[in-house]
């Protein structure tokens, strides 16, 4: 499956953070909406989702990209 990409522009929303308690700890969630309502309907639907795929961490991907980078930066000769 492919992810659905809202046809809004993201300029009008906002990030509204929710947080919750799982297994003795505080978990937060981003949520972009256009307003508090919606990002509070939003959330009241997330038992709907349903899973797509594992979502590689950033950083470690960047940090290979960026290594990767350099190392062919170095083996480059200027004259």
């Amino acid at each position: 499956m492919t992810a659905m990409r809202s046809v809004q522009p993201q300029s009008k929303r906002s990030k509204f953070r929710f947080t919750y308690r799982y297994d003795g700890a505080d978990w937060s969630i981003e949520i972009p909406a256009q307003s508090l309502e919606e990002a509070k309907e939003r959330v009241k639907v997330l038992s709907f989702a349903r899973y797509e795929d594992e979502i590689a961490r950033p950083a470690i991907s960047e940090r290979r990209s960026q290594k990767r980078f350099r190392t062919r930066l170095r083996s480059l000769q200027f004259y």
